[in-house]
């Protein structure tokens, strides 16, 4: 039964703590399409903000301090990230692309919730790009009608 909670319009952002920003940023742009609108900092950290034609936000941030020199799945914290392409033609474009760059990645994989591509950042955070597999948007739909939420509305 679905729980009844105010909305929310679409994704906000995401925040990576990062080795180097400045690598990061140009890791960001090159391989993944996105540009540095902002950078703010402070006494603690760093962060630069970056925004995709889609309307998605990332940005990655360094510590004066940081408790540990290497990303980790396996830790207590993200997992991976996982970007949404419209179908698998889209997925194969992602593919040409990763291997034109020189990104290491797996290759087009079939997953039980579609098809996906893992690559890595320059700080070894996994990165998916998936396209949904049969059925997937099926099941937002009747969730969104049994619900009334506004599932996917205002995301990229």
């Amino acid at each position: 039964m679905p729980v009844s909670t105010p909305d929310i319009e679409g994704f906000g952002h995401i925040d990576l703590t990062v080795t180097d920003g400045e690598r990061s940023v140009r890791w960001w742009h090159e391989v993944m399409g996105f540009v540095q609108v902002a950078l703010t900092e402070k006494e603690a950290w760093t962060t630069w903000h970056m925004a995709h034609p889609s309307g998605l936000v990332v940005s990655v941030m360094t510590h004066r301090s940081p408790a540990s020199e290497s990303f980790d799945e396996q830790a207590i914290g993200l997992d991976h990230l996982a970007f949404r392409v419209n179908d698998r033609v889209t997925l194969e474009e992602w593919a040409q692309h990763l291997n034109r760059l020189g990104v290491v990645n797996s290759g087009v994989q079939e997953e039980s919730g579609g098809a996906l591509i893992v690559l890595r950042d320059p700080d070894n955070i996994q990165i998916e790009v998936w396209a949904p597999g049969p059925g997937f948007d099926d099941g937002l739909e009747r969730l969104r009608s049994t619900s009334g939420q506004r599932l996917g509305e205002g995301a990229p």
